[in-house]
C-alpha cells in the first residue's frame, strides 16, 4: 500500500467513525425520549387504575343496594300474594 492508498483509507475510517458517533448520540436521544414518554403512559396507567378501582367500588354499591331491594320487594308481594 502505498502512502495516498493509507490516506484515503484513514480518512474513510475516520468518516465513518463519525458518522457512527452522530448515529449513537441520536440513538441516545431517542431512547431518552422514548423513557420519558413510558414514564408519563406508567402515571396515566395509575391514574386511570385509580378511577377504575373507584368505579368498581361504586358499581359494587349500587349492585348491593339493587339486590337488597330486590330481596324486600319480592318478599312484599310475596306476602301479599299469599295472604290475599
Amino acid at each position: 500500500m502505498n502512502h495516498k492508498e493509507v490516506e484515503s483509507y484513514r480518512s474513510g475510517v475516520q468518516s465513518r467513525l463519525e458518522e457512527l458517533t452522530l448515529m449513537s448520540a441520536k440513538q441516545g436521544s431517542d431512547i431518552h425520549h422514548i423513557k420519558d414518554s413510558l414514564d408519563e403512559v406508567k402515571v396515566l396507567i395509575k391514574e386511570q387504575n385509580g378511577r377504575v378501582r373507584v368505579l368498581e367500588s361504586s358499581m359494587s354499591g349500587v349492585r348491593a343496594i339493587g339486590a337488597m331491594l330486590s330481596v324486600i320487594f319480592s318478599s312484599l308481594f310475596g306476602y301479599l300474594f299469599t295472604k290475599g
